[in-house]
């Protein structure tokens, strides 16, 4: 597990999770051996941001994060079927 450190401070944690499925064109697709269309992935991080942040700077931020990492670090392009878990956890 990464706790990601946002600025200052650690004031306020949050656990984030990204649920998805990916399609034939992901840059990571040639390291799945098992790859289906309807195969859904998932990824967690946990983040932490210091008391400058509100909760909704703090939610989007974890969300595009998460894109991003489910995308291949590239874009999210080729992630499909998206859901997210994000909690408060300090």
């Amino acid at each position: 597990m990464i706790v990601k450190r946002i600025r200052g401070a650690i004031e306020m944690k949050y656990y984030g999770k990204i649920n998805y499925t990916i399609d034939k064109e992901h840059p990571d697709i040639k390291y799945m051996k098992d790859w289906t269309e309807d195969k859904v992935l998932s990824f967690y991080d946990i983040y932490a941001f210091d008391d400058n942040y509100t909760q909704e700077d703090c939610i989007n931020y974890i969300k595009r994060d998460l894109k991003l990492v489910a995308g291949g670090g590239y874009n999210s392009d080729h992630i499909h079927n998206v859901t997210f878990e994000i909690e408060r956890c300090d």
